[in-house]
């Protein structure tokens, strides 16, 4: 009999956003969702990847609003080293502004859910549950914007 394989856990979460109190709220909502996650910070992309202290740490995820708010060839370079330098870890983007070609290019940049930076709770709680599955996710009001009123194709 196959054993059945143990769901992902979501436990140790870098934050990166050059704004401090974005990661004590995502601290509190995780703390909510999951009580063993721990959430580090760091205020952009290359200190995150250069910071001593996370030389051989390994983030289940990893929550970024310091990426550029257009696709570009940062973008997916940004997020290949995240993924490098932290042992695969799943990516979340969350940004203010809506980017179709983020949604489009998901699969192929490795970012694993595009959330709306000012989401509810319920949202977060939604887009966690869909990683830990191994799902990518994408926030509603992305969704609709790209599937009712954009180019994307419903399925």
């Amino acid at each position: 009999m196959p054993v059945a394989k143990k769901p992902a856990s979501l436990n140790k979460i870098l934050v990166i956003d050059d704004l401090p109190l974005i990661p004590l709220a995502f601290q509190e909502v995780f703390r909510a969702i999951n009580k063993s996650a721990i959430v580090d910070y760091s205020e952009n992309i290359f200190s995150a990847l250069s910071c001593r202290a996370y030389a051989s740490a390994v983030f289940d995820l990893v929550i970024t609003g310091s990426l550029q708010d257009c696709y570009s060839e940062q973008l997916q370079q940004a997020v290949t080293e995240l993924k490098k330098k932290f042992g695969n870890s799943r990516i979340m983007l969350y940004s203010s502004s809506y980017d179709p070609v983020i949604i489009e290019k998901m699969p192929e940049t490795g970012i694993d859910a595009y959330v709306h930076k000012y989401e509810s709770i319920e949202e977060i709680r939604k887009a966690y549950a869909r990683l830990v599955k191994g799902e990518s996710y994408i926030s509603e009001i992305f969704h609709t914007l790209y599937y009712e009123y954009g180019q994307g194709v419903r399925k």
